[in-house]
């Protein structure tokens, strides 16, 4: 469980991350249009093929998905 956040991390910036700026984990990426709608989806392929974990469609929400840390959060608690 202790490499989420770095995983979510390196995919996020190889992904998504065009211009190389850094993120933490309170960047808004929602905000700053570093993920789209589309790009939740992709995130959510990514989560469930590397932790194995399924994101029901109630779980689909901007809440989950604003910060690296909701994300991270969210597959913490998905993988008990």
């Amino acid at each position: 469980m202790a490499d989420v956040m770095p995983a979510l991390r390196q995919f996020i910036m190889e992904e998504f991350v065009r211009d190389g700026s850094p993120i933490d984990e309170t960047t808004n990426l929602l905000e700053q249009e570093i993920i789209d709608s589309l790009g939740i989806f992709t995130l959510i392929g990514f989560i469930e093929d590397r932790f194995g974990v399924r994101v029901a469609p109630e779980e689909v929400n901007l809440e989950n998905f604003e910060t690296l840390a909701a994300i991270a959060s969210l597959v913490d608690q998905k993988l008990g």
